[in-house]
């Protein structure tokens, strides 16, 4: 199973504004730059994460985003409802209207428990968890990046 681009993409922007937590806008280049986002699809995830009350943004020279709530308040299942609303490992989980052993499959129920069990467990990890992470891993890796 693979996670969708947009989502990790919206948890790397998130983390990035979490190291970053202060009162200034982080232009949306500087995120994708970092990150190694195309900038019009970060911009297209941003928005998503606005409408979802996950950042505020603002346009103009000072503009960019920023988290809307503490870090610690974000889970990564938080990212996930806001951009892609699954993890279903396999289409009939999301649209079992469209699979045509629907009535009868008995693998459906096991896929729906793994995305459930995913969902829950993405619901204990905090943005603020994985920014601290990262922390200690650019620490590890480059003592100088910190300074």
């Amino acid at each position: 199973m693979l996670v969708p681009m947009k989502v990790d993409y919206g948890v790397r922007a998130l983390v990035f504004l979490a190291l970053r937590a202060t009162e200034r806008y982080v232009p949306a280049s500087e995120i994708a730059r970092s990150q190694h986002i195309p900038e019009p699809y970060l911009l297209r995830v941003c928005s998503e994460l606005q409408k979802a009350g996950l950042i505020e943004s603002r346009r103009g020279p000072s503009g960019g985003h920023r988290l809307a709530r503490p870090a610690k308040d974000i889970s990564v299942a938080d990212v996930v409802d806001s951009l892609d609303h699954s993890l279903a490992p396999i289409d009939c989980v999301e649209e079992p209207e469209e699979c045509r052993l629907s009535g009868a499959c008995s693998q459906r129920g096991l896929w729906q428990d793994v995305e459930k069990m995913l969902i829950n467990h993405l619901s204990t990890v905090q943005v603020a968890d994985l920014a601290r992470k990262q922390l200690g891993l650019v620490a590890v890796s480059d003592p100088v990046a910190l300074s």
